[in-house]
């Protein structure tokens, strides 16, 4: 997730301006009314374990819980763009391994009541990392500081014989209101991980013990709102705190949440009756609500949800029966570029995605592996880079019937020349419990096998387990042809595309053994060690990882296909004046006076897109 796209506020008045960051932005073209009361009211079906930080074990619902009563060293604002949070500077050392954070001073932590009770001092992150770094408290959030903080990796691994925090992890406080972190290693990217670095209240957490977090009560908060009621399977309540440092953009007062098992299938009525500001629309009454004329206007796209990525891919090294599957003979064929061409120009990846939405299937398809507005330098979006700017400006993404065909008659002849018999079987796995997968496969293979005819390939569909598929399929290389995808959890190219770098399993890519491809995956990994030795984030980087990406697209090794995406809405509230990253934070929102329309929200999307790209961050 953009932290985590990681997931960009308009401040929308009877002309809408951008307030976030200290940045001003062009006027919209959308007038929005906010609601008298701003009171939000959600239904939510998926309950928290706890309201603590630390992150052990927690539910689904915990982050959604605890993200708008928190703040990290960084935050974010509605662009997905680095801002200052609970620290208001920081400097970085020559060698770019040493970050040295000043804490907001007079920012105190707040109970139940909004009463405030401790001052933050940079020993509440101390306090925090601690815990997380303690391998016996299996805190989820660990590998923020494995991947980063020199000896947390070390301290966390019980084999390495590396004990002690102190002693042995780079995380100090160095005074009451100074923090300083070092680094593996030069991170261009670290500011993303900064979000995540998350306090505790040091003597307030001592006293409570293993108690922190269990209730409203036993909890202190230093984020836009507090919860000021907390029943677990009834109701929990946010009001805003009004000691935050960013108060003056904190606009909802309060949020009433109201607990149900079966939220998703009563939201919609609710909303209907006035009882939510906002529902989501599932496929089963998708088609009641567009053909409705009281509702068919007020049901929205949800937005692209770039923390994951979709695209279809060969498997370079599978592991399956010969007998059964004839993996030599398909092996030869994918080591064939114009064979693979095929395909990559062969798939209607708009056909493909109506099985996730119906009425807006065009909304998540993707030309690159890297998504748009991901992450940009200097007022330049990654994927506009020359490197990849020939991909992403091409019509129809990349489907084209004309140049399926032709590459499919070179292949053809190459084909039969090397002695591989046609038609080529490939086995296309997906997991039976995945919304609309099922549906999807069969569009693939009846669309492909239409265009390309049963005598060139023969697409054999397999339901895999219905547990555990990630581990039975694709991490044990037990597929030829399938729909795969990435979660990216900081904004920068290396986020999506390292996942074909040696070492991965995701395709297997650096375990071919067929000459053309094994000789282009040579290449790729040379372009991204080059692109490696970019230490700065600058236009030099982004260029050099958007070489190696274009690489993999015009040599047909992976084929993008969507974003992840939601579904459909209803809602009072502009939803892109939420930070994007599925957190569920209400920072920056409204509550509107009236539901959104659908032809608002594709004027504020647009508006939203290049806001994005042209919008300088806070924080570089």
């Amino acid at each position: 997730m953009k932290s985590a796209k990681g997931f960009l506020s308009l401040l929308l008045a009877l002309v809408m301006v951008l307030s976030v960051a200290s940045v001003s932005f062009a006027e919209s073209a959308v007038t929005l009314t906010y609601a008298e009361d701003q009171t939000l009211r959600v239904v939510y079906s998926t309950e928290a374990s706890s309201l603590s930080s630390l992150g052990g074990n927690g539910t689904a619902g915990d982050w959604k819980a605890i993200s708008n009563v928190v703040e990290g060293l960084l935050g974010e604002d509605s662009y997905g763009h680095r801002t200052y949070a609970l620290a208001d500077s920081f400097t970085i050392s020559e060698d770019q391994t040493v970050y040295t954070f000043h804490i907001r001073e007079g920012q105190y932590w707040v109970d139940y009541t909004g009463k405030q009770v401790a001052e933050l001092t940079a020993e509440d992150f101390v306090t925090s990392a601690k815990f997380i770094c303690d391998p016996a408290n299996a805190s989820g959030n660990a590998y923020y500081y494995a991947d980063t903080i020199k000896g947390a990796k070390e301290v966390l691994d019980t084999e390495s014989g590396v004990t002690g925090f102190d002693e042995n992890v780079g995380f100090k406080a160095l005074d009451k209101y100074t923090l300083e972190l070092t680094l593996v290693a030069p991170i261009p990217y670290f500011t993303d991980y900064c979000g995540s670095f998350i306090p505790v209240p040091t003597e307030f957490y001592n006293e409570m013990g293993e108690m922190y977090g269990t209730d409203a009560e036993s909890t202190l908060y230093i984020g836009a709102y507090y919860v000021s009621d907390w029943e677990p399977q009834f109701q929990r309540v946010y009001t805003k705190n009004p000691y935050y440092f960013d108060a003056d953009k904190v606009y909802i007062d309060k949020v009433v949440m109201t607990y149900n098992a079966e939220a998703s299938t009563l939201a919609p009525e609710m909303f209907k009756r006035g009882e939510v500001d906002m529902a989501n629309i599932g496929t089963d009454i998708l088609d009641a609500w567009k053909q409705d004329g009281a509702t068919k206007d007020i049901v929205l796209p949800a937005l692209p949800d770039n923390t994951y990525m979709y695209y279809y891919s060969f498997c370079w090294n599978p592991d399956l029966d010969e007998a059964t599957y004839e993996t030599s003979n398909y092996l030869k064929a994918i080591d064939n570029e114009n064979f693979r061409q095929s395909l990559y120009w062969g798939l209607d990846r708009y056909k493909a995605n109506l099985t996730k939405d119906p009425y807006n299937a065009d909304l998540y398809l993707t030309k690159t592996i890297t998504p748009e507005t991901w992450c940009e330098v200097d007022g330049k979006d990654y994927t506009a880079f020359d490197e990849l700017k020939g991909i992403t400006e091409r019509e129809n993404y990349s489907f084209n019937e004309a140049k399926a065909l032709e590459y499919k008659e070179a292949a053809v002849k190459e084909l039969t020349e090397a002695g591989v018999t046609l038609p080529v079987k490939m086995v296309m796995p997906y997991n039976p419990v995945s919304n609309g997968w099922a549906e999807e496969v069969q569009v693939v293979k009846q669309q492909l096998e239409a265009l390309l005819g049963t005598d060139y390939i023969n697409l054999t569909i397999e339901a895999g387990p219905t547990s555990g598929f990630l581990s039975a399929v694709r991490r044990s290389a037990k597929y030829q042809f399938m729909k795969l995808n990435n979660g990216g959890s900081y904004t920068d190219p290396t986020a999506w595309i390292l996942a074909f770098q040696a070492g991965n399993n995701w395709t297997f890519l650096d375990q071919v053994t067929t000459p053309n491809v094994q000789a282009l995956q040579k290449e790729y990994q040379a372009l991204l060690d080059e692109a490696a030795t970019h230490t700065g984030k600058d236009e030099a980087r982004y260029a050099a990882y958007a070489k190696a990406e274009a690489f993999l697209l015009e040599h047909a090794l992976v084929i993008p296909f969507s974003t992840d995406t939601w579904g459909n809405t209803v809602g009072r509230v502009n939803p892109f004046e939420q930070v994007p990253d599925q957190s569920g934070r209400y920072k920056y929102m409204h509550v509107l006076s009236e539901p959104l329309t659908a032809e608002q929200f594709t004027t504020l999307y647009a508006e939203w897109k290049e806001a994005c790209v042209t919008n300088a961050p806070e924080v570089q």
